[in-house]
């Protein structure tokens, strides 16, 4: 381990004005951070390529610290990829260094380093964490931004069990009472606060947040976040900004369509090629709520569209998809 213990993800535990990332990062002193805050600027910007090359020479390296970031970085930008062989690299890589911080030699700061990587690397992919030291206790160790994205993950695994009310306070609470800026945690957790919204059936208020965590990210031209939630908003990225920024929202469905289909070779490859392949991401976004208990007009309210237009919506999607049952939807897109 190098003496001078470095921090991972340097971008995201960096203070800075929303528009101010490529500055962030050319101020990094530190080369080879620098080179991982590059990555990560690749990486939110939605160029899974660029940010794959950047940290493949890092997933070796000496520096505990780095590569723990470089495998964090190779796994989600080649999940996007398609690139599932080096995914899996990229996640081996982060078991192999939370099996080392069992040494009594391990600083606390690594250690909570290795527990936040292996919270974020599980949860992320929906994979419940396993013979994992509770996150709560290592977060002290963590700088404030890294932190704050540690909330945004543990909120993301309360969401994924159900417990949207609980979700929604721990990420409002975050947010409430962070003394800096810290755009790309924030953008998270108001990515978190739309999701719980909408699931709450608070319509109005989840379109709020997702347009303060859309305002923020487009500053820097951070689209991956709202690529990986694209389900979980349920159509509230539709009703916001199909109309008003098409060229964006085109952008964004490529790699919607791009994370999708990386996501089910891991998740689900027997229905990968239905879900990817036959819908649209409007129709997505249609099931996603169709499965619920969503009627066709609260749906048709929500996406601005009406209420027939909703009913040829849910009657295409599952003839597409061969089920007879609006409830059986929830086997193809709740992956």
């Amino acid at each position: 381990m190098a003496e001078e213990l470095r921090t991972v993800m340097p971008l995201i535990g960096s203070s800075f004005e929303p528009g101010q990332a490529k500055n962030t990062v050319k101020n990094i002193k530190d080369r080879e951070l620098a080179d991982i805050a590059q990555a990560e600027l690749f990486y939110f910007s939605g160029q899974a390529e660029a940010c794959s090359q950047a940290v493949e020479a890092y997933l070796e390296s000496r520096d505990d610290s780095l590569r723990l970031s470089a495998c964090l970085l190779y796994t989600f930008s080649n999940l996007t990829l398609g690139n599932i062989a080096a995914a899996q690299r990229g996640r081996e890589g982060i078991e192999q260094m939370m099996k080392k911080t069992s040494g009594e030699e391990i600083p606390d700061e690594f250690r909570a380093f290795s527990v936040f990587s292996a919270y974020l690397n599980s949860v992320l992919l929906h994979i419940q964490p396993k013979g994992l030291p509770p996150m709560e206790e290592y977060s002290r160790y963590l700088s404030p931004g890294l932190r704050l994205y540690a909330v945004y993950v543990l909120a993301h695994r309360v969401y994924l069990n159900g417990d949207y009310e609980r979700a929604l306070g721990m990420a409002q609470s975050a947010l409430i009472f962070s003394p800096d800026s810290y755009p790309i945690a924030m953008i998270y957790l108001y990515c978190i606060v739309s999701m719980c919204q909408i699931n709450l059936k608070q319509t109005e208020a989840s379109k709020e947040s997702f347009m303060t965590a859309w305002k923020m990210a487009k500053a820097d031209g951070f689209l991956e976040p709202f690529i990986e939630h694209h389900g979980l908003f349920q159509g509230v990225l539709e009703s916001c900004i199909r109309k008003s920024e098409p060229q964006l929202y085109k952008d964004l469905m490529n790699g919607v369509i791009a994370f999708s289909r990386g996501w089910m070779k891991i998740h689900n490859p027997v229905t990968q090629k239905k879900v990817t392949a036959l819908l649209s991401p409007m129709e997505f976004s249609v099931a996603m709520l169709a499965c619920r208990d969503w009627t066709n007009q609260e749906i048709a309210d929500h996406l601005g569209l009406s209420a027939n237009t909703v009913k040829h919506y849910v009657s295409a999607i599952l003839e597409k998809l061969h089920v007879d049952k609006r409830d059986k939807l929830k086997e193809y897109v709740n992956q």
